[in-house]
């Protein structure tokens, strides 16, 4: 079972968000919101040398260190529900090349030298040179067959469920007659949406709420997504991957697809996470009106691929913008501890 933390990690110091989905290990950590690899590496060199040259000698042998440790951790990253980088570099020399001289290329991002001890803290994304070593042309990662689903009409459902309250707000700030009027509640889901529109309220103190609501709506009911959010906190057997696989509930793949940007993937990541829903419809991966869906289980025993409920898989496949963000890497998963 992967022991994930949400603060600063104590074997490397550096700036991580308490927010941040990291999965620690003994030599380094994955930073999966950052998409990044960090490795430390330790160094010494012999006594009676003088200074200079004793510092010189440990530096190297704490990047040779580091390096040694960013590919073993490299290795053990989940690219899919059915590959870490392992499988790719097992039996296939030219790909064991391409991901060494990607390591090779990483850099110290923080160094220390205290006691004739050399420490070095190296980086290196799980996206970018990494996926071009493995998969050079990124034809094993598109899905052959999609989910075909048929366009329709624009969305409104979140105009019949958020005008009601842009215009109680209105009411309640432009006429004063109307200050003491309550708005009736007559569903779970009216409680939930105000709940919602209460925390964002708090949360950004908009100047203008009703103006911000209705622009919101007005985006909303457009159709103009600009990336795919999934939320995925009730799938506990999920496992994090570079390059995840969304299917519909019939398991027929929506992402990725032949029409998925591989160079968007790789130099963005297929995806990324946060833990916090709230934190992660505000990242510039899918800000500014991401389409929200929820994943129920993963597929069939494969931990990397999430399904999503019928509703939600149409939802994806009646919305050209969506589905435009989506294959431009503009998808975030939030995951539960």
């Amino acid at each position: 079972m992967l022991r994930w933390i949400l603060a600063f990690l104590a074997i490397i110091s550096l700036s991580i968000r308490a927010d941040e989905v990291v999965e620690e290990f003994a030599t380094g950590a994955i930073n999966w919101s950052q998409g990044r690899v960090l490795a430390q590496g330790f160094g010494t060199s012999r006594e009676g040398m003088p200074a200079a040259q004793r510092r010189l000698l440990a530096r190297r042998a704490a990047v040779v260190d580091g390096q040694r440790n960013l590919l073993e951790l490299t290795k053990g990253v989940r690219l899919t529900s059915m590959t870490k980088v392992v499988d790719h570099v097992l039996d296939n020399s030219a790909a064991a090349s391409r991901v060494q001289g990607v390591i090779r290329g990483a850099v110290p991002i923080k160094e220390s030298y205290q006691n004739d001890i050399y420490t070095v803290t190296m980086a290196m994304s799980i996206g970018g040179d990494l996926l071009y070593a493995v998969y050079p042309d990124g034809k094993d990662i598109v899905a052959i067959n999609p989910y075909l689903g048929h366009t329709s009409s624009r969305l409104t459902a979140l105009l019949h469920t958020i005008s009601p309250y842009v215009l109680w707000l209105e009411r309640q700030l432009i006429v004063p007659v109307h200050a003491g009027e309550l708005f009736v509640l007559g569903s779970d889901s009216d409680a939930a949406t105000a709940q919602r529109i209460i925390e964002w309220i708090d949360l950004n103190q908009p100047a203008d709420i009703a103006g911000a609501l209705r622009q919101s709506v007005n985006e909303y009911a457009a159709g103009e997504f600009t990336g795919l959010l999934i939320d995925a906190t009730q799938v506990k057997n999920f496992e994090l991957a570079t390059i995840p696989t969304i299917r519909g509930h019939d398991g027929k793949v929506i992402y990725p697809n032949q029409n998925t940007s591989y160079s968007d993937i790789a130099n963005k990541r297929g995806v990324s996470y946060d833990l916090d829903i709230r934190d992660a419809v505000k990242n510039e991966r899918v800000a500014r009106v991401p389409l929200i869906v929820r994943a129920i289980t993963t597929y069939e025993g494969l931990p990397s691929d999430l399904v999503l409920p019928a509703e939600d898989a149409r939802k994806i496949m009646t919305s050209k913008s969506a589905q435009a963000a989506m294959n431009k890497a503009g998808v975030m998963i939030v995951i539960s501890i």
